[in-house]
């Protein structure tokens, strides 16, 4: 009928839901801090950015997770208030299990039980193999897997009372690939582990209402690195709206029974 193939081609509504998004670490060549999560970095803020727009203007309340940027994250905060939803900020090192669970017990005392869990983490160390530390390798994985585990761990048993959840964790193109990477290996095996996660995870909780899907970004336009187009199939860049919509839709009553699933988010870049 009309009415189905009107409401069929709404957009996502997450009215009244409450999202946590632990954002991104600064990506780095060194390994001094390279595990701070902030708000507001280079590519990580416009990630989180898109990630905190979309859910905002879809009707959700919004606590945005930091590790040190606080102002940045403050700012963030204000904006989403300022646009008439409401939001809140919790610091945390995601690395800690007992720091990400007060972080989930601190957003959900202000907003709420945890409806929405976007897990936009990630921490880069540009080193060859032969280059890299121990810290410089703990570093890279307690910035992908291990923050994105230790998020995801804090919110589930609320999610499992409430018999609802969507759990989303941005990763990266080639994280289903198992090709060499000769730069930033165990920033690739974080992601590459993400996935597996959430694939585990997604059989582990579809039972209790709760999906957990992926997103993987190709090359964005204002990406770092970057390829020459003629390696991308669709002849552009991705652009955070991209990756907004599909976003949108994973965290929607429409992908209900979607889950498990990696929606790579690439232009057709290595697929």
């Amino acid at each position: 009928s009309a009415a189905v193939r009107q409401r069929a081609l709404m957009p996502a509504t997450i009215a009244h839901r409450y999202v946590l998004v632990p954002s991104r670490s600064a990506d780095t060549a060194a390994a001094t801090d390279a595990a701070a999560a902030t708000a507001t970095h280079a590519d990580a803020d416009a990630g989180t950015d898109a990630v905190v727009d979309a859910t905002t203007d879809a009707g959700a309340d919004v606590a945005v997770h930091y590790r040190s940027s606080t102002d940045e994250a403050k700012a963030v905060a204000d904006e989403i208030r300022a646009r008439g939803r409401q939001a809140t900020t919790v610091g945390a090192d995601l690395s800690d299990a007992d720091e990400a669970a007060r972080a989930v017990a601190e957003a959900s005392a202000t907003l709420g039980t945890i409806d929405i869990l976007v897990n936009n983490v990630g921490t880069v160390v540009w080193k060859t193999l032969d280059e890299l530390s121990p810290q410089d390798w703990q570093t890279c994985l307690n910035g992908t897997v291990t923050a994105t585990w230790h998020a995801c761990r804090a919110v589930l048993p609320a999610m499992r009372r409430q018999g609802f959840g969507r759990i989303v964790n941005i990763l990266d193109a080639d994280a289903d690939a198992l090709a060499p990477v000769v730069y930033a290996t165990p920033y690739k095996i974080g992601k590459t582990g993400a996935l597996v996660l959430t694939k585990s995870l997604a059989c582990n909780e579809a039972p209790h209402g709760i999906t957990v899907n992926a997103i993987s970004p190709g090359v964005l336009e204002d990406s770092e690195k970057t390829v020459p187009l003629e390696r991308i199939p669709a002849g552009r860049p991705g652009r955070y709206e991209d990756l907004a919509g599909a976003l949108l839709f994973l965290v929607s009553e429409q992908a209900a029974y979607l889950t498990g699933t990696n929606l790579k988010v690439s232009g057709g870049y290595l697929i």
